[in-house]
């Protein structure tokens, strides 16, 4: 795997959050999923953001991600608050429906995997009952079983007939990640993604929210009228996310204190040598900024890297976000990111 330092992408929660609408998400999707290159799309929650806390398999997951949109209102809001540029939410389920009302002249090709029993099938029959903007290849419940019984030659085979545009799997948040990492680079797919009750959506076992629950983040009111089961877990999820956040406020008011501010010139930052970097006071990097190019080397030479930013007051979450992926990708071939920061003020900020 290798990182996209094209990506307009920010650091929240410790994951990689592409900055896209979903006109944008849609057109690359399209893009993407012409090359059958098995692009991994992650939609993020709430309850994603509480298992990545706990799990480093299920974090790591989402650090492979090719990309990652928000789904839910808190985490938008909260991204807001540290200033971030995001636009809006981009639920996989909402993606999907905005595909269905696209032109049925023009459909992209969409394989069912997992759900509840008998879900996939009522969803590509619901799909294919009138011309809309997907055609469903193909439907598929591996039933209850280890990643490796959910991963035989038969099964990966069944889907690589179809050669889908998307991928959609819905197997449970954990499990559902998991079966895409064994498999990814063994499906001939263009887009995969784990969308979870959006199978049951398009069946119509499950109705999804009204528009004025979802535009005020009420979604999740609305799921548990629908399954009260779900209580329980976003009663959890909701309790850790709120600790989560309480416990960080004053490593975050401290990125906001010093955030500079428009109109304030940004430092320019210097290429010491090959593997070293200094950075001046403000840092911010944008999508073409060259230091994206200086890191893509890095990687390829497969060497450490050493920042200073002992003299670094403030940078930005872009930059974040490109430290965790270049850092997640040199730990796969044996190298570090060294960070040196005088009075650690970064480091706990960005801890």
């Amino acid at each position: 795997m290798s990182v996209d330092f094209q990506r307009d992408v920010y650091c929240l929660f410790g994951l990689p959050i592409d900055n896209l609408t979903r006109e944008q998400t849609i057109a690359l999707l399209r893009r993407k999923a012409k090359k059958k290159q098995s692009i991994v799309w992650s939609t993020v929650n709430v309850n994603w953001v509480v298992q990545a806390t706990r799990d480093e398999e299920f974090r790591t997951a989402i650090l492979n991600s090719d990309i990652v949109t928000l789904d839910g209102k808190p985490l938008l809001w909260l991204a807001r608050g540290l200033k971030y540029p995001m636009r809006e939410t981009v639920p996989g389920s909402t993606l999907i429906q905005l595909l269905l009302e696209e032109d049925p002249n023009n459909p992209m090709t969409i394989f069912l995997f997992g759900g509840e029993e008998g879900a996939a099938e009522q969803a590509m029959n619901k799909i294919n009952q009138y011309p809309c903007g997907l055609k469903a290849v193909g439907a598929l419940n591996p039933g209850f079983g280890s990643i490796e019984e959910m991963s035989t030659d038969a099964i990966i085979n069944t889907i690589n007939r179809t050669s889908p545009d998307i991928l959609l799997v819905a197997l449970g948040a954990k499990k559902g990640t998991q079966w895409i990492e064994y498999n990814r680079h063994h499906l001939k797919a263009g887009i995969i993604s784990h969308l979870g009750a959006t199978v049951n959506f398009l069946a119509g076992t499950v109705q999804r929210a009204p528009h004025l629950f979802r535009s005020f983040g009420l979604e999740w009111v609305w799921r548990i009228l629908q399954e009260p089961k779900l209580f329980f877990r976003y009663a959890r999820d909701g309790f850790f996310l709120t600790s989560y956040i309480i416990i960080r406020i004053p490593a975050w008011l401290n990125y906001r204190r010093y955030m500079p501010s428009d109109n304030e010139n940004m430092d320019v930052v210097t290429i010491k040598r090959k593997n070293t970097i200094i950075f001046g006071r403000y840092v911010k990097v944008p999508v073409n900024s060259t230091l994206r190019q200086h890191l893509l080397e890095n990687l390829q030479k497969k060497q450490n890297l050493y920042i200073d930013c002992s003299r670094t007051l403030w940078i930005d979450g872009r930059f974040a976000a490109m430290a965790l992926l270049t850092h997640h990708q040199m730990k796969k071939t044996g190298q570090d990111l060294i960070l040196d920061d005088d009075g650690e003020k970064l480091l706990r900020i960005y801890h």
